[in-house]
């Protein structure tokens, strides 16, 4: 099969777009992010249909609402010219297959014109990727050789995974030093019944041990109880620093104004405002100056007129402008705390997957008393159900059991039968569980062969060995061949009925007992269904998880009620901001105010102000009429310069260089002191909830909230746990003082060594699998390991460029010969060497099989840790390997592309400078 042509309508990011392969070392060439891995996961959508929805890793679907999906183009040996198309909502995603001849078809007839390829094949066979190469540095020697020579066998390292996971699966069950695999953990549980039985029939004398155990967790029950009481203590603390945090935000805000503007005293104070004053009576005794003269202007501005006309207005408004850029600060921050309320919010919801209809619940102290109550009962309730249940399950399927033998005794009786009789031969039940393991395994292993390989053939023995493996499972527990005399039989007979009477009681007992749990529980359900309705709970959950959400209820109310009151809030600072911007309407005209904030509307006014002032000192400036109007606005001039210079030097603070900063500075002296009292009430307020030296955040005080709460979790199943304890050694104290319980330890230890034997023959069946897939590995080997080497030893002399000139397997090593004749093991190569390594095997089974797949080569930047001479080298292999198999390399390596230039070889650019 090869690749021509690519028509993109839509995949990704691209539309409508054709790329056309126009020789059989084609580079598809663009940055990061440009579209390469779109282009190979097109050919593989189109070659193998869209992915479903629970294999979907990235979704291709086209963001511009074109048609999902294309066609390709590849020329055939037997077929000749193959169009496949395939769109993602015409004809259900099929494909529609049209061969040169005209013939057309669907899937069916794609799968027979590239057979034996498959996707899995594609993409473990003849698809290079990076991190395929990343992954070769993690491993060892020995897993190194091991998938080096699985890839070159297999073509992919599908074999060394299957390998991997027996292991994994048989350490999960056994190790010999392991504490978590299951059989270990029986066989520690069977270590401890049997020291148990053993303390038991010593006769020891534990009973003031564990009278002393009792007292000891009713001491730890009182820490415990105290501890979760610290915690209900914190909870409340927690809960009001909740309630409080806008005032501490507010304290906070206060007190970085008050860091940021120095207090002076009042007498300085008192002294900066009396020249401030002085300067403010000399401008304006500059402005009568200015305006007189302007009077004598034959021409003037109209908007110099508006503002002589509303220049007290305009002084005014300007005095409000501090105030506006103030509020406007505040909402802004009441803005930030609004949102941090809602992400909360938004996080409870979904971490609790909670329904915003039922949050308005309010439980009295009475009704959450007596539902706590009722949820201990119903917990108790159930799980005294399920125990019976299972214990009447395991009765009722005795009884049948018994029942059927019974039928068997009496026949026999009936018959009077006094010759042996043969029930049927049968194999030894573990023997026969292995033999079962080992067929399903070697059919597992050749169901591997037959995908990787192709060779339909293969399916035969896999099936057979199937049916071996089930009918091997149905058939066991038969019964065996036994002899018995009529005497015998009775004897049987009259024993096996006493017992079914004794089961029979059993049941009768244990129905009763289950209808009493059924009418409490039914019972319970009565009184559930009144709070279901009252309070919009789920009558499909239990009370214990109505509790445990309550306080989120709670903690949702609190937020949603801090919302409703900043929303308020800000409400009523639009209105005043509103208000202040209605101040300034009757400039419209003059000023731009659509479209503005009231801050952006109020530094407007501010420029326009400026502008006039500027052009009214020009206008005066230009006139020469009349000398002495210059002389007394040179002297007002010195003056001002004079009082602006007094009033900075006595405020002495860096950022205050002009007289509008120092009415700024005045300004909020003047608010400061306004600011300190409230500042002072609200730190009454919050002084016993925070810590005025550290930050609070909003969404780190709920975090805090909720691990106290999980903390207070984690205490009451402690708390939970010591009762239990307390109450299991209470009752075996009293079973102690029966001497009763040996017969119980004897039978937990057969229960136990039955498990122990059922999980070992699990443990032994991976066993054989694992050996199994290296006998596979190992047949594999001595088949197909020559050509292999001889194949990999030719590539990866080339890759090296002649440093090394043999790869050899010896006492089942993998080694290579370098050409001084020196042998080196796999782990000393480096990185680079490794990666060529790799690379040769790939490159060497896709050779051995052209044949039978006949795909192309697809590598997307597969020479991660190559320097540029050795990427020179493998694009020197790929020229050769692509005379007989297509090769399609993916990059955006800058010396890919020199090399693919200087050897005049097809590039199809994408991204900015070429497709998209």
């Amino acid at each position: 099969m090869k690749l021509q042509q690519l028509k993109i309508d839509g995949f990704g990011k691209f539309n409508n777009q054709v790329f056309d392969v126009y020789s059989e070392n084609q580079l598809f060439f663009g940055e990061n992010e440009a579209g390469k891995s779109t282009v190979y996961q097109f050919i593989r959508t189109i070659l193998f249909g869209f992915p479903k929805k629970r294999e979907i890793l990235r979704d291709f679907t086209p963001v511009n609402g074109a048609i999902y999906g294309g066609k390709v183009i590849f020329e055939d040996k037997v077929y000749g010219k193959v169009t496949v198309e395939r769109f993602k909502e015409k004809n259900k995603g099929q494909a529609l297959v049209t061969l040169e001849n005209g013939q057309t078809g669907n899937d069916l007839l794609l799968e027979k014109i590239i057979a034996p390829l498959t996707k899995e094949a594609f993409d473990q066979v003849f698809s290079f990727q990076q991190e395929q190469l990343s992954e070769l540095n993690q491993l060892n020697e020995v897993r190194l050789q091991h998938l080096l020579l699985t890839v070159g066998l297999t073509g992919s390292e599908r074999l060394t995974k299957m390998n991997d996971t027996f292991l994994k699966e048989r350490q999960k069950l056994f190790k010999p030093s392991g504490r978590v695999p299951e059989i270990n953990q029986k066989l520690r549980q069977l270590k401890k019944i049997e020291q148990q039985i053993e303390v038991v029939e010593s006769q020891e004398a534990t009973y003031q041990d564990k009278t002393r155990r009792m007292n000891t967790l009713t001491g730890l029950v009182e820490e415990a109880e105290k501890e979760k009481n610290y915690q209900s203590d914190l909870e409340k603390t927690i809960l009001e620093q909740q309630k409080r945090f806008p005032m501490f935000i507010e304290w906070e805000s206060l007190t970085k104004e008050f860091s940021e503007n120095n207090q002076e005293n009042a007498s300085k104070l008192e002294e900066i405002n009396q020249e401030v004053r002085n300067y403010r009576f000399l401008l304006g005794k500059e402005k009568e100056l200015l305006e007189s003269q302007g009077e004598q202007l034959e021409t003037q501005s109209p908007a110099y007129h508006f503002y002589i006309e509303n220049q007290q207005i305009f002084e005014e408004l300007l005095d409000d402008q501090l105030a506006v850029e103030s509020m406007t600060e505040r909402r802004q921050l009441l803005e930030e705390q609004l949102l941090e309320y809602q992400e909360s919010k938004e996080t409870l919801y979904k971490k609790y997957r909670l329904s915003k209809e039922i949050v308005a619940i309010n439980l009295s102290d009475d009704v959450e008393e007596e539902m706590m109550s009722l949820a201990k009962e119903e917990e108790e309730l159930i799980r005294e159900k399920v125990v019976l249940s299972n214990e009447k399950s395991r009765l009722v399927i005795r009884q049948k059991d018994m029942n059927y033998a019974l039928t068997t005794v009496e026949n026999q009786l009936s018959t009077d039968v006094k010759h042996p009789t043969k029930q049927g031969n049968k194999i030894d039940p573990l023997t026969q569980k292995m033999f079962s393991g080992l067929a399903i395994a070697v059919a597992l292993l050749f169901l591997v062969l037959a995908v990787a390989l192709g060779k339909t053939w293969i399916y035969l023995p896999v099936i057979i060995l199937v049916g071996l493996g089930v009918f091997g499972f149905l058939t066991l527990g038969k019964t065996k061949t036994s002899t018995s005399t009529p005497e015998e039989v009775k004897e049987d007979y009259l024993l096996q009925l006493s017992e079914s009477d004794e089961v029979e009681h059993s049941l009768y007992e244990l129905e009763n007992q289950l209808v009493g749990i059924e009418t409490n529980l039914a019972s319970l359900q009565n009184k559930k269904q009144d709070w279901s309705e009252a309070y919009g709970f789920s009558m499909k959950e239990t009370m214990t998880l109505w509790l445990s959400r309550i306080p989120i209820y709670l903690q949702l109310q609190t937020i949603q009620e801090k919302e409703a009151e900043m929303t308020k809030n800000l409400a009523e600072i639009d209105r005043v901001l509103g208000s202040y911007s209605d101040l300034l309407s009757f400039a419209k005209q003059w000023i731009p105010l659509e479209n503005r904030t009231p801050k952006e509307s109020y530094q407007a006014m501010k420029h326009f102000v400026d502008e006039q002032q500027t052009y009214l000192k020009e206008q005066a400036l230009s006139s020469n009429t009349h000398q002495s109007f210059q002389s007394q606005l040179n002297s007002l001039r010195n003056n001002l310069t004079d009082s602006k210079t007094k009033v900075l030097s006595m405020i002495d603070l860096p950022q205050v260089t002009t007289i509008d900063e120092a009415l700024i500075w005045l300004k909020k002296q003047d608010l400061s002191k306004a600011s300190q009292s409230r500042k002072a009430e609200i730190e009454l307020s919050i002084e016993s909830y925070f810590d005025l030296a550290k930050s609070y955040k909003l969404v780190e005080i709920n975090q805090h909230l909720i691990r106290i709460k999980n903390k207070e979790d984690e205490l009451a199943e402690t708390i939970s746990s010591y009762q239990d304890e307390f109450q299991a050694l209470k009752y075996e104290l009293g079973q102690m003082e029966k001497n009763g319980s040996l017969d119980t330890l004897y039978q937990q230890r057969e229960n136990q060594l039955s498990v122990i034997r059922d999980l070992s023959d699990e443990w032994m069946t991976y066993k054989i699998a694992e050996e199994l897939t290296q006998d596979v590995f190992q047949y594999l080997s001595d088949q197909q390991l020559p050509a292999l080497l001889a194949t990999v030893t030719s590539y990866f002399k080339i890759l090296t460029d002649g440093t090394y000139l043999k790869v050899l397997v010896n006492n089942g090593q993998l080694y290579v010969r370098d050409n001084e004749q020196r042998r080196w093991s796999i782990i000393q190569l480096s990185t680079g060497t490794k990666d060529q390594l790799y690379m040769a095997f790939r490159l060497a089974f896709v050779h051995l099989h052209t044949e039978d797949y006949g795909a192309p080569v697809i590598i997307d930047d597969g020479w991660l840790h190559f320097d540029t001479k050795r990427k020179v080298t493998l694009f020197k292999l790929l020229s050769g390997f692509s005379k007989h198999t297509q090769v399609i390399c993916l990059s955006s390596d800058q010396a890919v592309k020199a090399y693919f230039e200087a050897h005049d070889l097809s590039i199809v650019t994408i991204g900015k400078d070429g497709l998209n």
